[in-house]
């Protein structure tokens, strides 16, 4: 495979693979990052606590951890395409229902469902989109994903600057069917999850993948319209007539080997034996090692990212107070509350936002920035140098916001630091992956590994 990936060469194909990505990086952080909007907006009509938001934003989590190993055997013995399609479709329409929502009962329910279903999509786009280039572009596969999560990051409040607002009240049914601009927010971020389950519809399924299942034909034939989209006329045919078969020279009990030829019930025994080998040296370490690093990555990162829309909401509400007295962090956090409980009992909503979504746009571009700096840095140094520096910088940027973050200009400066390098430490992680673990293992190392924190 990776003499025959190498041939390809890197050009127009590849190019047009990474621009998929936009979609599905869109659908990632709109599902992860949308209820940190809507808290502010929707807290008076759907009675939030403290507590609730809380849960609401765990609670795609949940489903994404729930459904990791049944998400990874799936796609590594059904196939990458099948899964991706699936999983972004049905989230679509997961989102659209998200979207209805009434009561906070009904939301975390469809946001559970939500994570449940698109984990499956995300882990399986870094590694089919990792598997079209070779050994020496594959590392920087996460690392655009990273980008477009963060341009997601961008869009996203400039989505909730147009969108909020005190005019749209919809009522449809006699009442049964409010739609407030809230509700349209939350409708508007399924489009991305829908636009990439019908983009992948369009494309072949992973060479890589066909290669282990024994179907070399099919993954010679998408070598040979890579080869031909790369590199034109100019160098004649693709050089490799046959590939080897991968499943004879890699068959192995402990590495859960696969075969072109099976029923669903043998590929469901495959996908056990995948999960199992997972557990044999020198698998069970690495797991481990790359477990433990991105917990602490996770933790740091949701912890301040997930309330980075209603902190900045806070400090907005406030803003008359703090010229007064001075910003003061652990003030602003105490005002978090919802209205209804600090006045006579009418809730009220601050739609007067435009400086929120100000910064918290900003915080998503810086961190891009830093993303595309660290592009030349992975190569210069190497994952293991830019991995450690990135984590320590985010973690130092965390301590410095606790002790010294009583200004509103180095809370958002230390802020979007922060998010940057913790996406830079998270996506090299995650392209160590592939170097870490075989095929059929990658998957499900890919889904434990990008969703081990659920608690923050």
């Amino acid at each position: 495979y990776e003499k025959a990936i190498t041939e390809v060469g890197f050009g127009k194909y590849n190019v047009m693979l990474i621009l998929t990505l936009i979609p599905s990086a869109f659908a990632t952080s709109f599902s992860t990052s949308t209820m940190s909007y809507v808290f502010p907006i929707a807290q008076c009509d759907l009675n939030l606590t403290l507590d609730n938001k809380g849960m609401l934003n765990s609670i795609t989590y949940f489903g994404m951890l729930s459904s990791g190993f049944l998400s990874g055997f799936l796609t590594d013995t059904l196939g990458r395409k099948k899964l991706m399609i699936y999983a972004f479709i049905f989230d679509g329409f997961v989102v659209i229902m998200c979207a209805f929502s009434k009561s906070f009962t009904y939301l975390t329910i469809v946001k559970f469902f939500e994570g449940f279903i698109e984990n499956g999509g995300f882990a399986a786009v870094i590694a089919y989109t990792s598997e079209f280039n070779s050994a020496k572009f594959r590392p920087f596969i996460p690392l655009f994903n990273g980008i477009f999560v963060n341009s997601g990051a961008v869009v996203l409040p400039l989505m909730a600057w147009i969108i909020f607002t005190d005019s749209i009240n919809i009522s449809t049914f006699g009442g049964f069917i409010v739609l407030r601009s809230w509700n349209l927010f939350i409708l508007a971020t399924a489009i991305p999850s829908l636009m990439a389950g019908f983009l992948y519809i369009l494309l072949p399924e992973s060479p890589k993948f066909l290669m282990t299942v024994g179907k070399n034909d099919e993954a010679l034939k998408t070598f040979n319209k890579m080869y031909k989209c790369n590199n034109g006329s100019t160098k004649g045919e693709y050089p490799i007539k046959a590939l080897v078969d991968e499943p004879k020279l890699q068959g192995n009990e402990k590495l859960g080997h696969v075969t072109s030829q099976r029923s669903n019930i043998q590929a469901l025994k495959e996908g056990f034996r995948q999960i199992a080998a997972i557990f044999y040296r020198p698998n069970c370490i690495n797991l481990i090692m790359v477990v433990i690093i991105q917990f602490g990555l996770l933790m740091g990162n949701n912890t301040l990212r997930l309330w980075l829309p209603q902190l900045f909401a806070a400090i907005n509400d406030r803003s008359e107070v703090a010229k007064k007295e001075g910003f003061d962090l652990c003030r602003t956090l105490q005002t978090l509350i919802p209205n209804s409980t600090r006045s006579n009992g009418t809730c009220s909503v601050n739609y007067n936002n435009s400086e929120v979504y100000a910064n918290n746009a900003i915080c998503g571009a810086v961190a891009i920035v830093i993303l595309l700096l660290s592009l030349p840095m992975v190569r210069l140094l190497g994952k293991k140098i830019v991995l450690c520096g990135s984590a320590l910088g985010s973690g130092l940027c965390l301590i410095i916001i606790a002790y010294y973050g009583n200004h509103i200009t180095v809370t958002l400066t230390l802020s979007s630091i922060h998010i940057g390098f913790n996406y830079v430490a998270f996506n090299t992680l995650l392209s160590s992956i592939v170097d870490l673990f075989p095929t059929t293992l990658r998957y499900p190392a890919n889904t434990v590994y990008c969703r081990n924190v659920t608690l923050e």
